[in-house]
């Protein structure tokens, strides 16, 4: 909060406002007229972006922080591509949503940055595309369904089910990471077919990553040719980035420690 000269604190980030959003003028004629204030945007931004659930260490990531030099080899120009098409998916976002197209981003090397990269489209579609955005790891969704069954006996628990999926089939961007990695009981088809084919109809979009080829999924065909539909594969280098982002850090926190 922002101190005025009378000592009255001001809740407005940019200092126009009451803290209510609405800035409030007289007329020539007397008459008071509302408008909104600029931090009414910043609101809403701050709002979508908690909505989102991305992790803290990803909230703040941008597609130009996407590092490739830390892919060596063939692998560097892989990634050199995904960087692309992330920066082109954005740009060209208005005619994505219009053909319902997201991304499938995988390769089978763990912490290669597939992840990384898709909340940093995520984070570019809140800020940029004023898009509603959901995060969540696959194993944690179907979780969560599985929840709502354990709480049945209790009030609510089939309403909170409703919700869940309502919510999975409607947000604007869905990003649903590690995809293939919870276990393709004939449960898990039905519950990702129902979310994947309504989104699909709506022309909703979403963004996978995963271990494997959509083509190589343990799924339903059904489901497999929803996804094949809805996304766009872009392959991932072999690389885990991860591995070189930990090594690195590692050196940062012994510099410290040795007063270095």
């Amino acid at each position: 909060m922002t101190a005025t000269s009378d000592g009255i604190d001001i809740k407005c980030p940019v200092s126009k406002c009451d803290g209510s959003g609405f800035i409030s003028k007289i007329d020539i004629k007397g008459v008071e007229r509302m408008s909104f204030c600029e931090c009414r945007k910043l609101l809403v931004m701050k709002n979508k972006l908690k909505f989102a659930e991305i992790p803290e260490e990803f909230s703040e990531l941008r597609i130009s922080d996407f590092d490739i030099s830390m892919y060596s080899g063939g692998g560097r120009k892989t990634a050199e591509i995904a960087k692309k098409v992330a920066i082109g998916y954005i740009n060209h976002f208005d005619k994505m949503k219009e053909m319902g197209k997201g991304l499938y981003f995988y390769g089978e090397t763990k912490g290669s940055g597939k992840t990384r990269l898709a909340v940093s489209i995520g984070n570019a579609l809140i800020r940029q595309h004023n898009q509603s955005v959901r995060f969540v790891t696959t194993v944690n969704l179907i979780d969560e369904i599985k929840g709502t069954f354990d709480n049945k006996a209790n009030r609510g628990g089939e309403d909170t089910y409703s919700k869940l999926l309502k919510a999975a089939k409607e947000v604007d961007v869905f990003i649903l990471d590690d995809f293939g990695t919870e276990k393709p009981t004939s449960w898990v088809n039905e519950i990702f077919y129902s979310i994947l084919n309504d989104r699909m109809t709506a022309k909703k979009i979403t963004i996978f990553t995963s271990n494997c080829r959509v083509e190589d999924l343990q799924h339903d065909l059904r489901l497999i040719n929803r996804i094949e539909r809805m996304a766009t594969p872009i392959k991932f280098p072999e690389e885990s980035v991860r591995s070189i982002l930990a090594g690195r850090e590692n050196d940062e926190v012994i510099k410290i420690l040795l007063g270095g």
